[in-house]
């Protein structure tokens, strides 16, 4: 049976209080408490790299930060703990919202068609890259992406890093993340052979353990979460990456940018206001 992608969920996040030296013993007993749901694990530790676009007057965090989530991001999955190895495979992913329910337009292409799509490259020109098994709407999502890209003027200016595990059933999916650092990026971030073992410093860290609980229908929190709840301290957060991440930017590399003393205020007012309970 394949697995569902879950690019159209209603999408939760929590914050674990546990340290991050913790996680490797939260993953075991997760094991043993999931398992009887139907949940098991799905991936070994991943390193997910992101990096997130805007244009130069950051419309798309002036839309999260108003509550109208738009992302465009690129995304790519290494193993962690192995030898780093170049990265072959990108996803675009254009992420957007409605309520509670995320809708997340994605596919994949190999590095030179991910070099063309951002360039302005038609759809021709980067068919050898994508997935001769690709989803059927790939080709319409890639137009619709590029049309978003070049209209709005974004270009690459965040990399997310992350560490991650997950767990899944055929409704749900719950994922673990931590050691989430923030990088300032530009075009040249593809020009990185992998994102696992960065020679820059970070320019900041969120020291957090994140939980995403991803659901196909929205039914409430699933019972297996409540055993999670009894168990750890868990704290239910609206809490969005690229906005914590933009806040170090403006408090360092982008300090004087002109949007800088409009946004600085607003970012440290939403993670501040972003716990709800």
């Amino acid at each position: 049976m394949k697995a569902p992608a879950f690019n159209d969920r209603i999408e939760k996040k929590f914050q674990l209080g546990i340290d991050e030296a913790k996680v490797a013993a939260l993953w075991r007993d997760l094991r043993c408490l999931l398992r009887p749901y139907g949940l098991d694990p799905v991936q070994e530790i991943t390193s997910v790299g992101s990096v997130y676009f805007d244009n130069k007057d950051c419309d798309l965090l002036r839309f999260s930060l108003l509550g109208h989530l738009m992302v465009f991001r690129t995304r790519a999955y290494e193993l962690f703990g192995n030898v780093p190895e170049a990265i072959s495979e990108y996803w675009v992913e254009v992420k957007t919202a409605q309520g509670p329910r995320r809708y997340k337009r994605r596919f994949p292409l190999t590095k030179p068609a991910l070099r063309e799509f951002l360039n302005g490259g038609d759809l021709r020109g980067c068919r050898e890259g994508l997935r001769p098994e690709g989803e059927p709407d790939d080709d319409e999502s890639y137009r619709q992406s590029q049309e978003t890209l070049l209209t709005m003027g974004l270009a690459p200016l965040l990399l997310v890093t992350c560490k991650r595990v997950a767990f899944q059933s055929q409704t749900a999916r719950l994922s673990i993340d931590w050691d989430v650092q923030y990088y300032h990026v530009a075009n040249d971030v593809y020009d990185f052979g992998s994102w696992k073992y960065l020679s820059q410093p970070s320019v900041g860290k969120a020291r957090k353990v994140i939980l995403e609980l991803k659901c196909l229908v929205d039914e409430g929190l699933p019972a297996w979460f409540s055993e999670i709840q009894q168990n750890y301290p868990v704290w239910e957060r609206e809490y969005l990456k690229p906005v914590e991440g933009m806040g170090f930017l403006f408090a360092g590399p982008l300090s004087n940018h002109k949007e800088a003393n409009y946004f600085l205020p607003r970012i440290n007012a939403y993670l501040k206001n972003s716990l709800l309970g």
